[in-house]
């Protein structure tokens, strides 16, 4: 597994499992296998963004999944829904462990899924019902961060048909709102 940074692993906090688990999830949620990547998905949501509260484990999950899309490997739709869980979630302060220092878990998370934006939009064309779907879920939590969302989900609400067409439509209101008004409602 490929991390940009090298996290203090003993120092990040989970809901529940030890993070030496934390790693072997993240490779089934990165595997071929969609029943693994499904599950790995649950069990990830649950230790590092539980019911809104953010825990420090999550930068390495970022870390894993945006340094893959950065190489240009499309993400999974499950990995498309822990970065939206993750961006949902809130816990003011949290702080993760690198073996150098550390980093403000929301700050860093929320700039590390605005650098790879570009290319995970770029794989959300409409063949993949999955992975639009989850993306139209990721990006409204963005919009106040950047003009490529309300952009890439007006291009959607045009190009793409049926259920899609409509949760790009939903996406978009909402990221207009955010865009607007600074904030979801």
């Amino acid at each position: 597994m490929i991390f940009s940074r090298a996290w203090d692993w003993d120092s990040l906090e989970t809901l529940s499992i030890p993070t030496a688990e934390l790693r072997t999830y993240l490779e089934r949620l990165l595997g071929e296998d969609p029943d693994e990547r499904a599950r790995a998905d649950q069990v990830l949501c649950c230790e590092v963004a539980n019911q809104g509260h953010l825990y420090s484990a999550a930068a390495p999950c970022v870390d894993a999944l945006t340094t893959r899309a950065g190489a240009g490997a499309p993400p999974a739709p499950q990995a498309v829904s822990l970065l939206e869980a993750i961006l949902n979630a809130r816990n003011a302060g949290v702080r993760a462990g690198l073996e150098d220092g550390s980093v403000a878990v929301t700050d860093y998370c929320r700039n590390e899924i605005l650098a790879v934006l570009p290319q995970v939009l770029s794989h959300a064309d409409g063949a993949d019902p999955e992975y639009s779907h989850e993306i139209c879920r990721l990006v409204p939590q963005l919009a106040d961060s950047s003009a490529e969302v309300i952009g890439f989900l007006r291009k959607s609400v045009s190009t793409l048909e049926g259920e899609l067409r409509q949760a790009a439509a939903d996406a978009l209101e909402e990221a207009e709102e955010v865009a607007r008004e600074g904030h979801m409602q």
